[in-house]
């Protein structure tokens, strides 16, 4: 996937965060130009700080200890006796204040500063930018970022915006070589991190559906779990070692019923030795016949489920399969991510029969 233009990751990164109305006019215009996704990266992210400084960063209660002349909060009693505080008439308190010095934030300013270390190449005037927003988060502390610094974070006012920025950081992070004890850090692209972009792509895929098309409902009731029509167990060791179905979108309309599975590979078919022509890879066949055939029998009324696999599209290799399987119908597709952005929205909806180059909000292109 090196091959797709910096503004289509742009996009790709806004249906997937489920931010796409971030996708003005402006914003675009400055982003055409980008060339790596590292300066579209700190593009965002110093806008988007910058965004939150206007308008007001959030603030919560952290802990403080300090030695005051008065009281304030709790005492704590041990630390006085130990540093001998009543002879010099202080008294050390343990309070809550309100503070921007929260871990979102503490976040938001650790990736602006990763972005600005010298291993670090930036376009020139993107690294203006973020040293700009950096600044501008003065009273932030930074924090060591690992693994479950993220999952820590408690959002409280504009969940939306941080939800965008946190996301934006998430990525910075699983992009960076981290050495746990320096911290220092070296960017990779997420592009060649095979696990990180299938996560994007699926999460595109589903953003992109729930917001330009009215035929389907997506993941009706929030559910992608598919039930097995006939599992037993002995007892509940061996139940908890069945394993969990779960497709990554589900899309229900009166007509149709259709579990769409994404999948990324450097190649969608799979090729042997002396075989001209490829062939749909098994394990991703067996897979969606699984879920169909499952989710058919759970759910039998209704139109007769069919399944979708959808591969972002490598070099020039252009996939569509149409082939029937114990009844099902099932489709193999690509989408192609290295063209105009329009052509793109039109194969999407194509996909699934939503056609038409119309979104929801009645205009042909995301703009």
């Amino acid at each position: 996937m090196d091959r797709i233009p910096i503004l289509n990751v742009y996009y790709l990164l806004c249906y997937a965060w489920r931010h796409a109305q971030e996708r003005d006019t402006r914003r675009l215009a400055s982003l055409a130009n980008l060339s790596t996704v590292r300066d579209l990266l700190g593009k965002m992210l110093a806008t988007g700080v910058n965004h939150l400084v206007r308008r007001g960063i959030d603030r919560g209660y952290v802990e403080r200890r300090e030695d005051l002349a008065g009281i304030r909060g709790k005492l704590a009693v041990s630390e006085m006796a130990k540093r001998a505080l009543r002879s010099r008439a202080r008294a050390a308190c343990d309070f809550e204040e309100l503070s921007v010095d929260i871990l979102p934030n503490r976040i938001l300013r650790t990736s602006l500063r990763n972005l600005l270390s010298p291993r670090i190449t930036l376009d020139r005037s993107i690294r203006g930018e973020v040293r700009s927003a950096y600044r501008r988060l003065n009273g932030v502390s930074r924090v060591r970022l690992k693994r479950n610094t993220f999952t820590q974070v408690q959002l409280g006012g504009q969940r939306r915006v941080y939800h965008h920025l946190l996301s934006v950081c998430w990525l910075l992070y699983r992009s960076s070589m981290v050495d746990e004890k320096t911290g220092r850090t070296a960017f990779r692209h997420f592009r060649r991190d095979e696990a990180t972009t299938w996560r994007l792509f699926e999460d595109f895929v589903t953003g992109f559906y729930e917001r330009e098309q009215r035929v389907y409902s997506v993941n009706p009731g929030g559910r992608r779990r598919i039930h097995w029509a006939d599992a037993h167990a002995n007892d509940a060791a061996n139940r908890k070692r069945i394993p969990v179905m779960e497709a990554d979108v589900i899309l229900e309309s009166p007509e149709r019923r259709i579990i769409l599975d994404t999948k990324y590979y450097r190649d969608a078919l799979a090729r042997g030795r002396g075989s001209g022509t490829g062939k749909l890879h098994s394990a991703n066949l067996y897979q969606l016949l699984a879920y169909v055939r499952n989710r058919q029998a759970t759910l039998p009324d209704g139109p007769k489920h069919e399944g979708i696999l959808l591969y972002p599209q490598v070099g020039d290799e252009r996939l569509r399969a149409k082939i029937r399987l114990e009844g099902f119908r099932i489709q193999a597709r690509t989408v192609n991510l290295d063209q105009d952005w329009r052509l793109i929205h039109e194969e999407m909806l194509e996909t699934v029969g939503a056609g038409g180059g119309v979104h929801r909000n009645g205009q042909a292109s995301p703009e």
